[in-house]
């Protein structure tokens, strides 16, 4: 079923904001880089989803490099295959040093978020690379309003 840009990075914000207590389901490290064309994508929030488990999540930083975040302090990802979902939509906020981070638009191709056709099988034990090389050029749904 598909879900709008904004129910992702709201799931994304709760990943990375919070999460369930310090147990919880194994998980396996998870990090890559995202490229759009050859280039870094800086500022992309990455999303794996599980069948039938927890999403993982991140931001990239300037060379567009991501850590997953499963929540409470706990990096990685749920074994097995994942449904990636990755967007350049965010809303306004305010960052740990109390800056003001302004609110982006998509600027990614849907068959990469909302009717996306990624994958990666997280396996577990092991430090999982995730590695995306996106190409532009594709349907851009902007839902972000700005």
């Amino acid at each position: 079923m598909p879900h709008s840009i904004e129910t992702w990075c709201l799931l994304c914000s709760l990943l990375i904001l919070g999460g369930c207590g310090p147990g919880g389901p194994e998980i396996a490290s998870v990090e890559g880089t995202v490229t759009m064309d050859g280039k870094p994508l800086a500022n992309a929030t990455v999303v794996f989803s599980p069948m039938g488990g927890r999403p993982a999540g991140a931001r990239t930083d300037q060379d567009g490099h991501y850590v997953l975040n499963f929540g409470s302090g706990r990096k990685g990802a749920m074994p097995g295959i994942n449904k990636i979902r990755i967007t350049t939509v965010s809303e306004a906020f305010v960052d740990e040093d109390g800056k003001k981070v302004p609110g982006s638009r998509e600027t990614i191709p849907v068959e990469y978020n909302q009717s996306s056709t990624l994958e990666f099988d997280v396996k577990a034990g092991e430090k999982n690379l995730a590695d995306f090389n996106l190409k532009s050029g594709g349907k851009v749904i902007d839902q972000s309003g700005y």
